[in-house]
Parts: structure tokens; C-alpha cells; sequence
């Protein structure tokens, strides 16, 4: 008989009996006939057990499956428990039994793959998400055990093939369901639910404990609360109109949270808001200050705006108006000016104003007439004051003249002024100063030849008398083998005017 069970057994071959020995035929027939009997009987003893006794024992320790191991699972069906040791039955050959031996060890292959896949996905909370496949692949399985123990394993094996081909679709649709719930719990996170979100991301360790997102999400998760409670004391502040303090509550939401996308959008906003806030309010404080004429202050404020909202066409329209503002303050002052630098006789200063602001503007028809009005009162004005300035240059005809011409022009304007009346008598006194003459006594040695210079030339002499206007003169005396002189004096009433001119140092 051989050890192994697939191979089937076969009949111990028969061999004849040896030869009886020659003293034995001395034996008594009787005797022969029961020896013959008895090795009958023992030979038909040992076919029956050949035949009959042999085959059972075979296939009940040879060729009976094993035993799963601690390692293998029972079928899924509810009964649980191993199945027992099936009858090989009576008349089945060793062939037939190693078949059948084979399918079961298929079955249970097949069972076990189904037992580790069902395992690992009820780790992952299939049996919640999975429904209702997973409940049809436990009912597959289920009908699987029942085939195994009626011995249909090749039914066993298709049934849990089914079960198995049932969970592989839940577990290759799984990465699919981690990214719907990642994105629902994303979604959960901006909705600000805390409950929700919290069972979001446990659904979410369960099922895809290895994710790398998940060290994000718990601390988002975790940060919720104060993202919460931020933005809603921002929605308090914004609603009693202090749109700073929600900007502040805004970023503390930002900064618990930065990827929260509703914190960052509602920050964005309030910022906006803010900004517009300030907007209106420099645009409103500059025009103020414009109806005041605060320029500068409207220009600061105008400015501002202009910074807070690059691009915004109010700021613009706003600095156009305060530069025609400023401007037409401007040429106003000018004028106003003008008018009292008239009435106070400082045709200069008039002249001056006027012009700048016919550089203002070149058409500006009060500063035309004003300047035409102003610029020969203040040529007069200066020829006037110089008058007494130059009293000692008027012995000279020339200049005695031109004050004489311009004491008349001033003279002839009506309705003269204070500072005008003024000028025309320090005018009238000094041309009577310079016109009234003073006697000079001039004295010489005889030799010297004496010239008064701007009057006459006077020759040698020892002494002249002379009448002279008021003022500063040079006496020139020139002699042969002499050293010219030059003798500055001044004649003045009142006084005894005396000058000596000789040359006395020889060459």
C-alpha cells in the first residue's frame, strides 16, 4: 500500500503456497483436508479486507482534508464553527476522494481571501459605508457555507468568488469615497459645523488612517471653534459700524485658520469695506477743508483718498476743483492785494502783485488795468524819491533839469495822495535848496591855472569870488613843473564856503 493519498491502492498480490514436503504425505488425509481449509479461509479473509476493511481506513486517515489552522477563519455564514469531517462514503474510490479533496482546499482558499479582504474593510467602516453591497457579498458568503457543507465546493468556491468580487469593488471604490469625504468634510470646515466636522475627520481617520492629510485636518478641525467664534464677533462688529475691530476679528480668524477660504473671503471683504470707509471719509473731510480754503489740508486729504482706492476717478476730479480753488483764491488775494498797495501809494508792490497774477492767468483783466494803472505812479513814485537823494547832483543842469520835470509831473496828477503830497513838497524843498546860490570865495597863488569843474574855467588868480548853487564840486589846478591838484568842496548855505586851489609840489 502506498503513503500517498491521491495515489489509489491496490490488492496485495496473491502467491502460490510452497510445495508440502515428502514427510507430510505421511500425514493423515484428514489433516491435509483441515490445513486446506484453514489457508481458504485466511486467504478469503484477507480479500475481504483487501477490498473492503482497506479502502474505508484510506480514505477516513489518508486522504481527509486537514484541519484549518488557527490562522484560517470560518465561513462568514452565521452558524460559524468548522464544518466536520465529511463522510468519504461508502463505494467511493481513492481517486474520486482526492478530487473532492482538492475542490475543498479551492473552497477554502478562495474563503480565506474573502475572510482577510471582508477583515480589512470592516476596519475601514464598511459596514457602514458599504451598504448595501456589503450585506450582499455576507449573504453570498453566507450561501457559500451552506454549499460547503452539503460538500458542493465547487458552489462554495463561486459563491465566495461573488463575495469576494463584491467587496473588491467596495475596496477599489474606496479611494473614490476618501476624496468625497475629504472634499465633504472640506465643505463641513468653510460651513463652520464643529459637530460635523469633528464626525467628518473620525470617518475620515476610519476609513484612511495612513492619509497624509490628515495631520492637516485635525489641526484645522481642532481650530475651528476659534475660526467660529472670530468671524461671528467680526459679523457683531461690522454690524454696530466699527469696521476696524471687524478687520481685527477677521485676521484672528485668518491667523487660527489660514486655509479657511470664508475667513480669508469675509477678511477681504471687511478690508474693502474699511478701506471704502476711509475712502469717504478723507474725500469728505477734504472737501471741508476746501470750502474753508484749507488748501493744504484739502490737498492731504485728497491724497489719502487717492492712496486708499489707486485708480479711483473721485480724488482726481477732487485736486482738478482744488487747484482751480486754489488758483482762483489765489488771483482774488492778488487783486485784493493790488487794490490796497494802490490805496496805500505802493504802486511797486501793485505793480509787482499785478503781474504775478498776469502770470496766473495772462488775461486777467482787473491785473491788466491795475498794472497799467500802477507802473507809472511807480516810476514817478522813484523819480520822486530820488529827488532828495541826489540834492548835491542837481548843480548839474542836465539833472536839475529832469527834477524840475518830474516835480511838475507830479504836480499835475489830481487828487494826490498823503505819500504823494509828501514827495512833491521834499521835492519843491530841495529844488529850492539846489536853486537858491551861495557865495565861494576861490584863492590862488597867480601861478596856478584853477578850473571849476561842471561850471567854468576860472585861469590864474589870487582870489574870485563866486556865486554857486548848493552842492559838491571839484576844483582842478594845473601848473608847469608841478603836480596838478584836485580840490573836492561843498557849498552849502549858511556856512562860510572858501576853497583854495595851488599847485605847490614841484615835478
Amino acid at each position: 500500500m502506498t503513503e500517498d493519498p491521491k495515489q489509489p491502492l491496490s490488492a496485495t498480490a496473491f502467491e502460490p503456497a510452497p510445495r508440502i514436503a515428502e514427510s507430510a504425505a505421511a500425514t493423515p488425509a484428514n489433516d491435509q483436508s483441515r490445513a486446506v481449509l484453514i489457508a481458504l479461509a485466511v486467504i478469503v479473509g484477507l480479500l475481504l479486507f483487501v477490498f473492503f476493511v482497506l479502502p474505508r481506513l484510506v480514505t477516513n486517515e489518508e486522504i481527509a482534508p486537514p484541519t484549518p489552522t488557527s490562522e484560517e477563519a470560518t465561513p462568514l455564514s452565521t452558524t460559524g464553527g468548522q464544518n466536520a469531517a465529511v463522510d468519504s462514503g461508502t463505494g467511493r474510490s481513492p481517486f474520486a476522494e482526492a478530487q473532492e479533496s482538492a475542490l475543498r482546499r479551492e473552497a477554502q482558499e478562495a474563503l480565506q481571501a474573502l475572510l482577510r479582504l471582508q477583515e480589512s474593510l470592516a476596519e475601514r467602516g464598511a459596514t457602514r459605508w458599504g451598504q448595501p453591497t456589503y450585506d450582499a457579498a455576507l449573504e453570498s458568503a453566507a450561501a457559500g457555507d451552506t454549499a460547503y457543507r452539503e460538500r458542493d465546493f465547487i458552489g462554495a468556491t463561486a459563491q465566495y468568488e461573488e463575495a469576494l468580487g463584491l467587496l473588491g469593488a467596495l475596496e477599489s471604490g474606496l479611494p473614490q469615497r476618501i476624496d468625497a469625504l475629504y472634499e465633504t468634510l472640506l465643505a463641513t470646515i468653510e460651513k463652520g459645523d464643529v459637530l460635523g466636522a469633528r464626525a467628518r475627520f473620525d470617518e475620515l481617520v476610519e476609513m484612511a488612517p495612513a492619509d497624509s492629510r490628515l495631520i492637516t485636518l485635525d489641526a484645522r478641525v481642532g481650530a475651528l471653534p476659534d475660526v467660529v467664534g472670530a468671524l461671528e464677533a467680526a459679523t457683531e462688529a461690522e454690524e454696530s459700524g466699527d469696521l476696524a475691530a471687524a478687520v481685527s476679528a477677521a485676521t484672528q480668524a485668518t491667523q487660527a485658520d489660514p486655509l479657511h477660504q470664508r475667513a480669508r473671503a469675509r477678511l477681504s471683504a471687511l478690508r474693502s469695506a474699511l478701506t471704502r470707509q476711509q475712502f469717504t471719509g478723507a474725500m469728505t473731510a477734504g472737501y471741508a477743508a476746501l470750502t474753508a480754503q484749507a488748501f493744504d489740508q484739502a490737498e492731504a486729504q485728497f491724497r489719502k483718498a487717492a492712496r486708499l482706492i489707486p485708480g479711483a476717478p473721485e480724488p482726481g476730479s477732487a485736486l482738478s476743483e482744488l487747484d482751480q480753488a486754489r488758483t482762483q483764491s489765489e488771483l482774488v488775494s492778488l487783486k485784493e492785494q493790488g487794490a490796497r498797495a494802490e490805496g496805500e501809494e505802493r504802486w511797486a508792490d501793485a505793480v509787482k502783485l499785478y503781474q504775478a497774477a498776469l502770470e496766473i492767468d495772462e488775461l486777467m483783466l482787473f491785473a491788466t488795468e491795475g498794472k497799467a494803472r500802477s507802473a507809472p505812479r511807480a516810476d514817478l513814485d522813484s523819480r520822486l524819491g530820488k529827488i532828495p537823494e541826489e540834492r548835491d547832483r542837481l548843480i548839474d543842469a542836465r539833472i536839475m533839469r529832469l527834477a524840475e520835470q518830474t516835480l511838475a509831473e507830479a504836480q499835475a496828477i489830481t487828487d494826490p495822495g498823503p505819500r504823494l503830497r509828501d514827495q512833491i513838497r521834499e521835492a519843491e524843498e530841495t529844488l529850492s535848496y539846489a536853486s537858491t546860490p551861495v557865495a565861494v570865495l576861490i584863492t590862488s597863488d597867480s601861478f596856478t591855472d584853477v578850473t571849476l569843474l561842471r561850471v567854468r574855467r576860472l585861469g590864474s588868480l589870487t582870489e574870485e569870488t563866486l556865486s554857486l548853487r548848493p552842492g559838491a564840486y571839484t576844483a582842478v589846478g594845473i601848473r608847469d613843473g608841478y603836480r596838478d591838484v584836485r580840490v573836492k568842496f561843498e557849498v552849502r548855505p549858511g556856512q562860510r564856503n572858501a576853497v583854495d586851489v595851488r599847485c605847490s609840489e614841484t615835478i
